[in-house]
């Protein structure tokens, strides 16, 4: 009878698993598993073809089922984020079409808005993303003409250049002869005097530029921290007025976009920049307004003040820790300030005109003397070499005007901005679909 009465359950188990089955389920290791189509498990990173990161048929090796749990979150299975070349990222992606964010309104908007945002940001930015670096190795950096700056050099190179034709024309053709005793102690003098002033105040202005160079990609470094800093704090303590929450969140990514675009007196930029953060009514907003930074610091502050109200009713604990917290948050947008405030001295501070004049004024009248003193000896060899010389020494001058003030949006050496927006943007969107991800946690927990 026991042994009738075993088989008999068994019989009934195994009907019950084949039930399941027919409504699209199956079971495995007394889970429910269901069957979702292989579509929806498909990779959404894609390469500019079109085609998926590890080639077309990279969909065929995700698994067709899902592990859920009926009371909470559904998790993908291991081997999907094996085989993702970014599997955080990508699995935020896959749960987001499953529709796990769907009470979750900014995780949706910026998931959603993500490959919008990166292409305008990088069609923005692409004179800097896509030049040549100093890690690129030496033959590369050598190879490249576009990065040297010579537009800021070439009229004073032509005339040294022209000057330095002519002396050798005069000398060789039509048989102009110069002092060469006269020469070699002119040639003494300028060694000892000129040769050395100039060097010396070369290598002061390069070394100047250098630093205000440092100091705006320093600045642009602080804006990432403390941006990095004030989302993670008002998503862990403003969660009781979650639509101001995010307002504060979205205007934080939109303060980003605005630096850029106020520093470089841009009136407009496209709206797809803040895919997903603003509105185009919000966006052309910001850019109606006399400061667009300040316009979205202001906003970011009303965001946090509303999130954290303080009223006559709130009880004193509560409203004492609500204005700690508050006042944390405020320090962490004006310290956003304090780094715009520090890039406009960049902007409208450079090096005073009395230095550079004195500098290129000997640069000049020694390039125009020396084909005079070379021209004797070198005879035709002249022109190259000067061309050498000029474009070595001039050099050295455009490549510290070219940096002075980096942040145009046409040149490559100056800051990409717009890569280090988007790496912000996107850890935005990180820590909040994080944040969306501990709630489900939660959730499934029954914590």
């Amino acid at each position: 009878k026991k042994k009738k009465k075993k088989k008999n359950s068994m019989m009934q188990h195994t009907s019950n698993m084949h039930m399941k089955e027919s409504k699209g389920e199956k079971i495995k290791d007394g889970l429910t598993i269901d069957v979702v189509d292989e579509e929806q498990v498909m990779m959404h990173q894609t390469n500019k073809k079109g085609e998926n990161s590890n080639g077309p048929d990279s969909s065929r090796h995700h698994p067709r089922l899902l592990l859920s749990f009926r009371n909470g979150l559904a998790e993908p299975d291991v081997g999907v984020a094996e085989s993702l070349q970014n599997p955080t990222n990508e699995l935020d992606h896959f749960r987001f079409n499953l529709g796990i964010y769907r009470d979750y309104a900014l995780a949706q908007q910026l998931i959603q808005g993500e490959e919008a945002r990166d292409q305008a940001l990088r069609e923005s930015g692409i004179k800097q993303i896509s030049h040549v670096k100093t890690t690129h190795g030496w033959l590369r950096s050598m190879m490249t003409f576009e990065t040297r700056a010579f537009d800021v050099i070439e009229r004073g190179f032509a005339v040294v250049m022209t000057n330095t034709l002519v002396c050798t024309i005069l000398h060789e053709i039509a048989g102009l002869n110069y002092h060469d005793r006269l020469l070699q102690q002119f040639d003494t003098v300028y060694s000892l005097v000129l040769k050395t002033s100039l060097a010396f105040l070369l290598v002061f202005r390069l070394n100047r530029v250098a630093i205000r160079y440092w100091e705006a990609r320093g600045l642009w470094g602080n804006i990432t921290k403390h941006s990095r800093a004030l989302v993670s704090g008002i998503l862990s303590h403003c969660k009781e007025d979650v639509r101001h929450r995010d307002n504060a969140i979205r205007w934080t990514g939109g303060f980003a976009v605005a630096v850029i675009h106020f520093i470089r007196n841009d009136k407009s930029f496209p709206y797809e920049e803040l895919s997903g953060f603003l509105t185009k009514v919000e966006i052309q907003k910001m850019m109606d307004s006399n400061h667009c930074a300040l316009y979205a610091a202001s906003k970011i502050k009303y965001a946090l003040k509303r999130s954290l109200p303080v009223t006559e009713d709130t009880p004193i604990g509560i409203a004492h820790a609500r204005t700690i917290q508050l006042n944390l948050l405020e320090g962490e947008v004006n310290n956003l300030i304090f780094q715009v405030s520090g890039m406009e001295k960049v902007r409208s501070t450079p090096l005073p005109i009395v230095y550079v004049t004195h500098l290129r004024t000997f640069l000049f009248l020694y390039l125009m003397c020396l084909p005079y003193i070379w021209v004797v000896q070198w005879h035709w060899g002249t022109i190259p070499l000067m061309a050498f010389t000029a474009f070595a020494l001039m050099g050295i001058e455009g490549a510290a005007t070219e940096c002075e003030v980096p942040f145009r949006k046409d040149r490559a050496n100056h800051l990409a901005m717009e890569a280090y927006t988007m790496i912000l943007l996107n850890n935005i969107q990180g820590l909040v679909v994080q944040a969306a991800n501990m709630d489900l946690e939660e959730q499934q927990n029954g914590d």
